[in-house]
């Protein structure tokens, strides 16, 4: 299905636009189950869909409009004393950027008036929910997802088919090769920057890249499930979001005649809306394709981040911290702050973090920053530490993530030597919870620790992690394997989940053959996996499988994924 989900204007002119959108997969926060959009779109009635920027809130509201006939209107063309009441159709009710209690309650007053139709909105703001909605938060994208978004914009050559594009494997490669752009590459909004700035080296200047630590296994010798991978055909790509953006305006704005003119005018009209004034209509004809004028005559920028990031370009001519600290306690200016801690030296706003008390901002800020110094970051990543774990507090860890600090990997690595079960339980927790190439270094072999507890964690943590290193020893746990793990249906099971969380093209036929040969309980997780991965290459097995196999619970379990599958 086509939806016109473009947000920030293309730099390519070539892809694939009946395939560029990929529905994305929404987690009930109160079930904690995951489905598909398009389910979720035919079985709750009323919902709020939770993100974000950039995790493609409204774009899933213009698919939705799409198949529902409707049209999706925005709160913030609206007064909060004259909230929309009438709509193109009665059947679908659309409503973007829910932002305070009064939408909240025009939302509960149309479910109300309207009590046969179905009612979704959109929210960055996770406790605005009204009462009797469900909230489905957006999940980032898997390893499928990434693939097939690149399939869509790096077109195959002649020389190859659609089912081999080398194109797309060499840009999947280059995010793969650096766990910075991993991360920025599950964001929709960033993995849209990241192929706009993407440029693919030649053949004379292709760089093979091999990464720095290859863990050992008993026995050593042949190739092993932990052996890195070797990659060829990596073309350089951001790892840091500011990078990323300034990449991608410096290249919309390079075929200008004074391109620093157009970037310095475009960041005076993003302070200047940030800080509160209206852009002027007359502003649309110098803002690059970058603004947009709205239904309520409201000129803005197309994506708040793009704002946010301009405004900070515009704060860092200004040598003075001033202006920028008087920010620094107001919540919507925290993507400001942060693309201000990415385009120059973070000290200043760490520091200033720090005082107020915000250690999670600070070790953003840190993270953003291209070289972090090393004494505040010390700082930051021993308070940090001790919070994960003592407090076992979830904020912590995730910051911990931002920072990729091998000191904090090595004292959490440490405790997984514990003799005590809990202590290493909790040390693959968090581990896996920083989503870093340390961490996957010293998980990979707890999949032999001889707690069971251990390595269900441990293969949990794995399923999370960003890297495809972890695909090969998970699917050898999955189909048992000594050299990885202790082969039982509990080991299975968690392997399976754990793939269908990755999310990968390559896990499709050990999840089929499981889904024929297992016991119950591994076809139970090897269906919810397949549903999750929704790969093309499983649609001819599972049709032959719902058809041909003997087993009618193995026919039915093929015909129910079918069916998540192909409901777009």
């Amino acid at each position: 299905m086509r939806v016109s989900f473009l947000t920030l204007p293309p730099l390519k002119t070539e892809y694939d636009a009946d395939h560029l959108y990929i529905v994305p997969r929404l987690r009930d926060q109160m079930a904690q189950t995951v489905t598909h959009l398009d389910n979720a779109a035919r079985h709750y009635s009323r919902a709020m869909l939770i993100g974000g920027a950039g995790l493609g809130k409204s774009s899933a509201l213009q698919y939705m409009a799409v198949s529902g006939n409707a049209r999706v209107l925005s709160f913030g063309d609206y007064h909060p004393n004259a909230l929309p009441t009438d709509f193109e159709t009665d059947s679908w009710i659309l409503l973007d950027d829910v932002t305070e209690p009064a939408h909240i309650n025009h939302l509960e007053s149309l479910a109300a008036h309207f009590p046969n139709a179905k009612i979704w909105a959109t929210t960055r703001t996770p406790n605005l929910i009204p009462k009797e909605f469900t909230a489905l938060e957006l999940q980032p994208f898997n390893e499928r997802e990434i693939v097939s978004f690149a399939e869509a914009w790096c077109l195959p050559t002649e020389k190859h088919s659609s089912r081999l594009n080398r194109a797309a494997q060499d840009f999947v490669a280059s995010v793969q090769a650096n766990a910075g752009t991993r991360e920025l590459a599950i964001t929709p909004l960033y993995l849209f920057l990241l192929l706009q700035v993407y440029s693919p080296q030649t053949a004379a200047a292709e760089t093979q890249v091999e990464e720095k630590v290859a863990l050992p296994i008993a026995g050593g010798g042949a190739a092993t499930p932990f052996d890195v991978p070797q990659r060829a055909n990596i073309s350089p790509l951001p790892a840091r979001r500011a990078q990323l953006f300034d990449d991608y305006v410096q290249s919309k704005l390079a075929t200008e005649s004074d391109p620093d003119f157009a970037a310095r005018a475009l960041e005076g009209i993003a302070l200047s809306t940030k800080r509160g004034q209206r852009a002027q209509e007359d502003h649309l004809a110098r803002g690059y394709d970058f603004l947009i004028e709205r239904p309520s005559g409201r000129v803005e920028f197309k994506h708040s981040l793009l704002q946010d990031f301009l405004a900070a370009r515009a704060l860092r001519r200004n040598p003075d911290f001033a202006p920028m600290r008087e920010h620094l306690l107001d919540p919507a200016w925290r993507e400001v702050i942060l693309f201000y801690a990415g385009l120059g030296s973070s000290d200043e706003v760490v520091t200033a973090l720090q005082e107020n008390g915000d250690l999670e901002m600070a070790a953003a800020a840190l993270a953003e920053s291209a070289e972090p110094s090393s004494a505040l970051l010390e700082q930051v990543v021993k308070a940090l530490v001790a919070r994960a774990w003592d407090d076992r507090d979830e904020r912590a860890i995730h910051a911990l993530g931002w920072l990729r600090n091998n000191q904090a990997s090595d004292f959490f690595a440490a405790k997984l030597r514990d003799k005590n079960e809990q202590v290493r339980l909790q040390a693959s927790y968090i581990l896996g919870g920083m989503h870093t190439d340390r961490a996957l270094e010293y998980l990979l072999p707890q999949l032999r620790d001889p707690s069971a507890d251990v390595r269900d964690q441990v293969i949990a943590s794995l399923g999370a992690s960003r890297s495809e290193r972890v695909v090969e020893p998970l699917l050898v746990a999955l189909r048992g394997d000594p050299r990885v793990a202790s082969s039982d249906t509990r080991v299975k099971i968690a392997a399976a989940k754990a793939l269908g969380e990755y999310g990968t093209d390559k896990a499709v036929p050990a999840l089929i053959v499981d889904l024929q040969v297992g016991d119950p309980a591994v076809r139970a997780e090897a269906m919810i996996a397949l549903e999750k991965i929704r790969s093309d290459f499983a649609v001819k097995p599972l049709e032959s499988i719902s058809t041909t196999d003997k087993h009618p619970e193995v026919r039915e379990a093929a015909a129910l994924v079918l069916k998540d599958m192909q409901a777009q």
